[in-house]
């Protein structure tokens, strides 16, 4: 990005101190880098040399064993390998969740029927560990980066790690049900708890050790029901009714009362239930997520990745009227609106979400690049006030129409997000489901707030 290129784009959007020093401090070439892309062109993966798409896959020259990084050639980031399944299937449940601990320093990583530990270098830290109901629902606590969660029955368990010990917090009257495995249980200060038993989500004080009057009925019994994490609302989506009033369903919590509201805001009917939960910076919470139901290709009311507020009544509302109180993130074709997300939860970033896009029919395996379009195959971070789009990397999973859920990346992030994850299988298509995880340190540099004062004098500024 050339330096006239930056600050048109500063002024244009007419940055503040904060979101300008991010931007800044991510290009620097002093200590460590943080690359990336912030246009809207047309960027098509190397077709040729060491990184031609449909050859570089591991077991090929140059590709890094676990452990190993390589540098993606478009958009410049460090990508570093982290597990190695080659020759059999994935069992990653990677998802909207946060797959990596409080701050990015350990993973889950699912093996066969088991579950290890492996820290952001994908050196597996402890083997065998235990998780209860399924490997999905096991969730990383918000504050300890050494401890995690899990259902057992009717007890919320805590693993302490380091000890390898378990600590049971709480035994609800009846045995805990899955919960979706989608999005997070907790709160960001790590005190409330949403869970499920009896058919109901319930919030739990855990610092009162209160549960909270008026449980919540999830709109679909297997899909999923999450506390955001500033702790204000429950959330549930994929309801029965056809788009555009798909039901997605806002609950208010009043912990003065202790009680769940029992008036839901319909907040979006456009799409179905791949989405996020951010609690931003300006004190709103947005569900991030797709419009798949109404709009023209690459028109400013298209498909494409979307928030919108989960206090806004669209209930009853025209596509047209729920389009207009929602903001439009990135734009997609028809052919490909799909793709996962997974949001930071808590601290100087919590105005960022990451997203990838999934190419069904238009990406498959050794297939060529002719009629590829902005965002295709890629993973971005998405700031949702600035609407600041941040290109990271092509995550080069293919054949994704194939039926195969373990080849779609699935990215996910740390709570504080100093580390994102994805899988992918490098174009290989045999065995079914195969797919390896991959990650990038720090992808949007520091996870501490700027320093006080005006914003630093850009220095070696990165040319791209």
């Amino acid at each position: 990005m050339k330096m006239t290129k930056v600050f048109h784009w500063v002024m244009q959007h007419r940055f503040g101190r904060v979101v300008a020093w991010f931007l800044f401090s991510a290009i620097l070439l002093t200590g460590t880098t943080h690359a990336y892309l912030t246009d809207i062109a047309i960027h098509l993966p190397s077709i040729l040399g060491t990184y031609a798409y449909n050859t570089f896959m591991p077991g090929a020259p140059g590709f890094p064993a676990v452990g190993g990084t390589y540098t993606d050639p478009v958009f410049g980031t460090t990508i570093r390998r982290l597990t190695d399944r080659v020759g059999s299937r994935s069992f990653d449940d990677n998802y909207s969740k946060h797959q990596a601990n409080a701050n990015g320093t350990f993973l889950f990583h699912g093996v066969g029927t088991g579950m290890n530990i492996i820290n952001a270098a994908g050196t597996t830290m402890y083997s065998a560990q235990p998780f209860g109901l399924t490997i999905h629902e096991t969730h990383w606590d918000a504050l300890d980066p050494d401890k995690y969660y899990y259902f057992s029955g009717a007890n919320l368990v805590r693993r302490n790690l380091a000890a390898q010990t378990n600590t049971t917090m709480q035994s609800f009257s009846s045995t805990l049900q899955d919960n979706g495995g989608s999005l997070n249980i907790q709160s960001r200060d790590g005190r409330y708890f949403t869970v499920r038993y009896g058919g109901t989500n319930k919030v739990w004080d855990s610092q009162l050790n209160v549960i909270y009057a008026n449980p919540v009925t999830p709109l679909s019994s297997t899909g999923w029901v999450t506390i955001t994490p500033d702790a204000n609302y429950l959330v549930t989506a994929e309801g029965p009714t056809a788009m555009p009033q798909k039901e997605h369903y806002s609950y208010a919590i009043n912990h003065g009362t202790q009680s769940i509201s029992t008036t839901p805001v319909q907040f979006w009917g456009l799409c179905g239930d791949h989405g996020v939960l951010v609690s931003a910076s300006n004190g709103k919470t947005y569900f991030v997520t797709h419009q798949c139901y109404d709009g023209t290709q690459y028109t400013s009311t298209g498909p494409g990745v979307w928030a919108v507020d989960i206090t806004t009544n669209n209930a009853g509302k025209t596509p047209a009227q729920q389009k207009a109180s929602a903001i439009q993130l990135v734009q997609f074709p028809w052919s490909a609106v799909n793709g996962h997300m997974s949001a930071v939860s808590k601290g100087a970033l919590q105005d960022w979400v990451f997203a990838e896009h999934e190419a069904y029919g238009d990406d498959p395996y050794n297939g060529g690049v002719l009629g590829w379009y902005a965002y295709e195959s890629e993973i971005m971070a998405i700031n949702v006030l600035t609407r600041e789009v941040r290109r990271l990397a092509h995550h080069r999973s293919r054949g994704l129409g194939d039926g195969a859920y373990y080849n779609q990346p699935r990215t996910s992030c740390a709570w504080d997000g100093s580390f994102v994850m994805w899988a992918s299988n490098f174009n290989i298509s045999s065995p079914a489901a195969y797919a390896d995880l991959y990650g990038i340190q720090s992808p949007l540099g520091s996870t501490s707030p700027p320093p006080p004062g005006p914003v630093p004098a850009p220095q070696n500024l990165r040319v791209q």
